[in-house]
């Protein structure tokens, strides 16, 4: 096809017109795209600065919080003092200059001023702190003042005022109402931080060639620091005006400046920090902002005259060879399709070579055509003898006869399963599908045949594991139907899928199938979790194993009233995850234990009942021995039976008090009574005690001073005597007995060590066990209930504190408990 030279020089032109039309289009997309990413930067230098200036705002915050806190309940001038002074010590000096409070007159007694100290440094950066009264300081009433009533309305809340000038240099940038714990007004505090160190901030951000500038307003709109704060107080006094600091002049001030000194126009960029209400504001050179902009459309311009020159410059290239290339052109073509079509019937013949179907080509005298390498393997006969001779003969059954035979039987791209036949006249089950194909004005009809022999066993294989896993999960089901205990399965969700008769059983018709469980459910049924309280929803094991927690023996109980009784479950659950790891669902296997747990109340109480009864005979036959004894005259055989007999009433009532001990521990009924004691006092005197028992023994207590602490003396006591008792128990051969306390932050540490038989590792960890002797069996047996040191690890819980044990067999054992500790005595009552 000829192109004619106008034809080609049209199109070019055409070409060009449109390439110019898409660059516009480019540059103006491009273009602000390239102005938001400037003003995208300035934004993000903007807020640069204020991160870099919200931490010491929110610092003077945390100042103000602490001065609140720790000044409030104080109304001792001289104690205030030294207070700010130590919390304006502690803050960085960078950060803040002074610290002030001004107290209203209602909160001193007496009819002289309120005092009104402040904290400040000798000189910036410096960590020297000196006190003064902040009166003098302020030199007007501070109450006349704007920014103490925005304090006062503020309620305790942080107000931001207007920069208030201290000293030429300071600035308040942070002011809170002081209130008492009752709400009463007591006064305001003010937190003052230099400007030099926030001018020095953004002088540092500044760029030194002038392009950009940084500055930061007040919430009145007056300028806190700017970054070339001396040229502009210079200008400013040219102007006539005598400005003494930065803080005179406002927001206009600043961009008249910035019109009148720097030429060409500017964008301005302005970011509020946090909730001071203080703004930062850069303000940028348009020449320097868009540079990248200016540089872009240089090389776009550059680019086009480019195109344009090439596009002028290919018709007189192209019309000499145009005509030799369509010649060129035509032949190749012809070469072209000649070779496609050699190529595709060579790949039409090694894809039915290569198919894993059988193919065969019948043609309408029904005699086989084609036959490829497949239908040889398949049906035992080869290529030269099936070719030729009649299908039906060959490889169909009566069956796919009659199938072909009716035309229309099998349509195209439909596929049958049918019987073929073997070379052997073995019958081969296959999946059959034919297409007919005009070849030379006669219809060829190609059969595609797959043996299914394998998928016909597959089959039966497939149908007989899925009748095996129907009756393996029937059997799953019935066990699980039957178990004891209850099985509840939920979705992801919560939602419950699953529940076996006996989880129908205990829990109604909130374990139903389908049900989701929510917190009113679990309260209209008085679900307890550990016997203690109500149990919320998240708690419940069946949730908690959602969130990938495994929940082992949780407590449940809740009344039936189908049972008439309290019902007691102990609940395992673990979540359910899919081949990812991911959770799916939840499964919660619970046991009735309510028999158990009405037996243990049961042995409770039979001890608790034996112990009181006992006590009555025990405190006779002990008063009637002591009252024997001091009878005279008295026998020395009589009085070795009364002596045996006394200890035995001891040893009895001992008894009988650990007893009660364990019962009221387990039911919950321990009582203790809280009052100051020192705990060194009552560690000595109870070392006296057994020490003046046992001669074989040295026993000591580590000196140091008072240790005050609030407890029950009698308990606290018997820990001792028990900690004591066994350390001489189980030293037979004598040996020091230490018992040291150690202070801690918040705690005491009391610690009795001996040099005894020691314990074996693998017994310390159930010392602390109801009714447990470490060593029961063995040689150092010393008899005993084992109770001692279990009611002795209780009544320091009760005491908010715990105890731990370390031992070493053979070289001694170290017992110490730990409770609460205050620094300072309780004062003491008032007397009249």
């Amino acid at each position: 096809m000829k192109l004619p030279f106008k034809s080609l020089v049209l199109l070019l032109l055409l070409l060009g017109a449109a390439f110019t039309a898409g660059l516009v289009a480019f540059y103006s997309m491009t273009r602000q795209r390239l102005e938001d990413e400037a003003l995208l930067r300035q934004l993000l230098r903007a807020k640069e600065i204020a991160f870099l200036l919200k931490p010491g705002i929110a610092y003077t915050g945390l100042v103000a919080e602490s001065t609140a806190a720790v000044v409030a309940p104080v109304r001792d001038a001289a104690e205030v003092e030294r207070l700010l002074q130590a919390l304006l010590t502690s803050a960085p000096s960078e950060a803040i200059h002074g610290l002030g409070v001004w107290f209203e007159p209602s909160a001193f007694p007496g009819d002289g001023p309120a005092p009104a100290p402040y904290a400040h440094r000798v000189e910036p950066g410096k960590a020297a702190v000196v006190v003064s009264d902040a009166r003098e300081a302020q030199r007007e009433e501070p109450r006349e003042q704007r920014w103490y009533q925005q304090a006062l309305k503020g309620q305790g809340a942080p107000v931001f005022p207007e920069p208030h000038q201290v000293q030429d240099s300071i600035y308040r940038v942070h002011a809170r109402a002081l209130t008492e714990a009752s709400g009463r007004l007591v006064g305001v505090i003010a937190v003052d931080v230099f400007i030099p160190q926030i001018h020095g901030l953004l002088q540092q951000a500044n760029p030194p060639n002038g392009e950009e500038l940084l500055y930061v307003t007040t919430p009145g709109g007056r300028l806190f620091a700017h970054a070339g704060q001396e040229p502009l107080l210079a200008w400013v006094r040219q102007q006539g005006r005598p400005v003494k600091s930065l803080g005179e002049l406002t927001l206009a001030d600043a961009l008249q400046y910035e019109a009148r000194q720097t030429p060409g126009p500017r964008h301005t960029t302005d970011v509020e920090v946090g909730e001071s209400g203080w703004t930062v504001h850069i303000s940028s050179a348009e020449a320097s902002l868009f540079a990248s902009l200016e540089r872009f459309r240089l090389a776009i311009l550059l680019l086009g005259v480019a195109v344009w020159a090439v596009l002028l410059a290919v018709p007189f290239l192209v019309h000499r060879t145009l005509r030799v290339r369509q010649l060129s052109f035509a032949l190749e073509e012809r070469r072209r399709l000649h070779g496609i079509l050699v190529r595709s019937e060579h790949r039409l013949r090694e894809v039915l070579e290569t198919s894993l179907d059988a193919v065969v080509a019948v043609d309408a005298q029904q005699r086989i055509s084609d036959w490829n390498a497949q239908a040889e393997r398949l049906f035992g006969w080869t290529k030269e003898e099936a070719v030729g001779r009649p299908a039906f003969e060959v490889l169909l059954g009566p069956e796919l006869q009659r199938l072909l035979e009716r035309g229309g039987a099998v349509t195209s791209h439909q596929r049958i399963c049918t019987t073929a036949r073997r070379r052997d006249g073995e019958a081969l089950p296959v999946e059959l599908s034919t297409t007919v194909v005009q070849c030379g004005g006669l219809p060829v009809r190609y059969l595609f045949l797959a043996d299914i022999t394998e998928r016909h066993r597959a089959e039966e294989e497939r149908s007989r594991l899925l009748a095996q896993v129907q009756q393996r999960g029937a059997e799953l089901q019935a066990t699980i139907d039957n178990m004891v205990d209850s099985v509840v399965v939920s979705d992801g969700v919560g939602r419950i899928t699953f529940v076996n008769k006996a989880g129908r059983q205990f829990f109604g018709e909130v374990g139903s199938e389908g049900v989701q469980v929510t917190d009113s459910d679990l309260e209209q049924r008085g679900v307890r979790l550990g016997g203690e309280r109500v149990a919320r929803l998240e708690e419940m094991p069946l949730r908690r194993a959602l969130r990938g927690n495994v929940v082992v023996d949780a407590d449940l109980s809740f009344p039936s009233p189908e049972r008439r009784r309290t019902l007691h479950l102990r609940a395992n659950a673990a979540p359910i995850r899919d081949e990812h790891g991911r959770i799916t669902g939840a499964v919660s296997v619970a046991r009735d234990v309510t028999e158990m747990v009405e037996l243990d109340h049961l042995k409770d109480e039979f001890v608790r009942v034996a112990a009181h009864e006992l006590k009555t005979p025990v405190a006779i036959m002990k008063s009637y021995a002591q009252l024997a004894l001091k009878s005279e005259p008295t026998p020395a055989t009589y009085r070795k039976m009364l002596d045996a007999i006394n200890r035995g009433a001891d040893r009895i009532d001992r008894i009988v008090r650990e007893l009660l001990d364990v019962s009221q521990l387990h039911l919950g009924q321990l009582k203790l009574t809280e009052e100051p004691l020192d705990l060194r006092e009552l560690a000595e005197e109870t070392v006296a005690n057994m020490a003046a028992q046992s001669t074989q023994h040295r026993f000591s207590v580590q000196p140091g001073d008072a240790v005050i602490i609030r407890g029950d003396r009698g308990r606290l006591r018997q820990v001792l005597v028990v900690l004591l008792d066994n350390a001489m128990r189980y030293s037979p051969s004598g040996g020091r007995v230490d018992v040291r306390l150690a202070l801690h932050e918040r705690e005491v540490e009391v610690c009795v060590s001996d040099e005894g038989i020691g314990i074996p590792h693998e017994r310390q960890a159930r010392l602390f066990e109801r009714f447990y002797r470490a060593h029961s069996g063995t040689p150092h047996d010393r008899g005993g209930m084992g109770v001692g040191l279990y009611i002795s690890r209780e009544i320091i819980f009760h005491h908010g504190g715990t105890m731990r044990v370390s031992s070493e067999e053979g070289k001694g054992s170290t017992f110490c408990f730990s409770v609460p500790y205050s620094s300072q005595r309780e004062p003491e009552p008032l007397h009249s």
